[in-house]
């Protein structure tokens, strides 16, 4: 019975895990497709458009997705030129949730687009 009831509780955890990442991973690709989708495309592929006008070249995120959290959490906050920072207009939950979801797109687990 105890085990019974241990099992539960580990289910439970769970699957509350995997609905607050679920919630994560929407408010992620609301903030991406918000603030990162013009220039870095809805796919995460880049923006050839937006390079040609800035006169820069914009990574695609397929290299965030070996990045160390810390990294692209500083990234998105302080910005790099020609990326503006998002410090001040992003909550930390969103700044959080938007390196999750970019680097899920990075390594295919959503797919990019509206």
């Amino acid at each position: 019975m105890r085990s019974l009831a241990m099992v539960a509780i580990l289910l439970g955890g769970f699957m509350w895990a995997s609905t607050a990442a679920a919630a994560d991973l929407e408010l992620g690709k609301k903030v991406y497709e918000k603030k990162c989708a013009s220039c870095h495309g809805a796919d995460g592929k880049s923006n050839a458009k937006m390079e040609q006008t800035l006169k820069v070249k914009i990574p695609a995120l397929a290299g965030s997705a070996v990045k160390p959290d810390s990294e692209l959490l500083k990234l998105v906050s302080e910005g790099k030129k020609p990326m503006p920072s998002f410090a001040k207009s992003l909550s930390k939950d969103e700044i959080d949730a938007v390196v999750q979801y970019a680097k899920a797109l990075a390594t295919g687990k959503v797919a990019g687009g509206k």
